[in-house]
């Protein structure tokens, strides 16, 4: 059975998008949202990728009210397609200089849909 890399493939759709839509020029996206459809019925959106390994794609699912992240693992086996939603450009930011209670991403500006 063949393996698929997704943050690869969304990597590389997520820029085959910015060259379409003509920005070449902006910095990479720090955090590609993605949609996963798997072999249940709701999709999980929007997400963005944290790991992988052969077995798993980790994921940070963002909450509907905007107030948080939400951890969680799909078996890839179970995954029928991804997407990408948008990409954030974000500025380097000190790890102190977070809350536990600020979200990853806040500012929704900068997303192509």
């Amino acid at each position: 059975m063949n393996v698929i890399n997704w943050s690869e493939k969304v990597r590389d759709l997520d820029q085959n998008i910015r060259n379409e839509i003509g920005l070449e020029g902006e910095n990479e996206a720090k955090h590609i949202l993605i949609k996963v459809q798997t072999k249940s019925s709701e999709p999980i959106e929007p997400a963005f990728i944290v790991g992988e390994d052969d077995t798993f794609l980790d994921l940070f699912v963002l909450s509907p009210q905007g107030s948080g992240l939400t951890s969680t693992a799909v078996l890839k086996d179970n995954i029928q397609s991804v997407g990408v939603i948008g990409g954030v450009s974000a500025e380097k930011v000190e790890p102190s200089e977070i809350s536990d209670e600020t979200p990853l991403i806040e500012d929704s500006n900068p997303l192509y849909q």
